[in-house]
């Protein structure tokens, strides 16, 4: 029975802990798309990459977050200026109106923009030797938190960090 628990034990401790297996639901250029990592290797809208080709990952975006976030704040305040307009045709207090339209949907949009983008970029070879790059974003941070984990465990690479494929 002693050597029964024994090996038990030592299976268990030189075994993998965790298995990766898991489809995220994704953002693709705008559209939903679906991001799925195995043991394999990870598939995308592109096509697949071996867990063998992967050369390079990262994630991050505050430039990204900050256009967004830009582009939302310009957005809003054009539509609060359309609003504002609208309002100063009713002869209500034109002058209020045009700055709170611009400012308060400026705020807005710029809050909206920020949100919460996670950019990913996953970078390797398909079978064919062709080169494949697969971008992706997240709106939770917990998902891209799980993805950015797993990559690392799946690839034995850092965020940014490059492996040489040799042919």
């Amino acid at each position: 029975m002693r050597g029964f628990l024994i090996t038990v034990l030592t299976a268990g401790l030189i075994s993998p802990t965790a298995a990766i297996a898991d489809t995220y639901e994704a953002l693709c250029n705008e559209n939903d798309c679906q991001i799925t990592i195995d043991e394999s290797g990870l598939r995308g809208p592109l096509g697949f990459i071996s867990k063998e080709k992967i050369t390079q990952w990262y994630t991050g975006g505050d430039e990204y977050n900050l256009a967004l976030g830009a582009a939302g704040g310009a957005a809003g305040g054009t539509v609060g200026l359309a609003a504002g307009t609208a309002a100063c045709f009713t002869g209500v207090l034109c002058p209020v109106a045009l700055a709170a339209g611009v400012f308060g949907g400026g705020k807005v949009g710029a809050k909206l923009g920020k949100g919460k983008n996670y950019f990913f970029t996953v970078m390797g070879q398909k079978d064919d030797g062709s080169n494949i790059i697969q971008s992706f974003r997240f709106l939770n941070k917990k998902t891209a938190k799980k993805l950015q984990k797993e990559l690392i465990q799946l690839t034995s690479l850092q965020m940014g960090q490059v492996k040489v494929i040799e042919m």
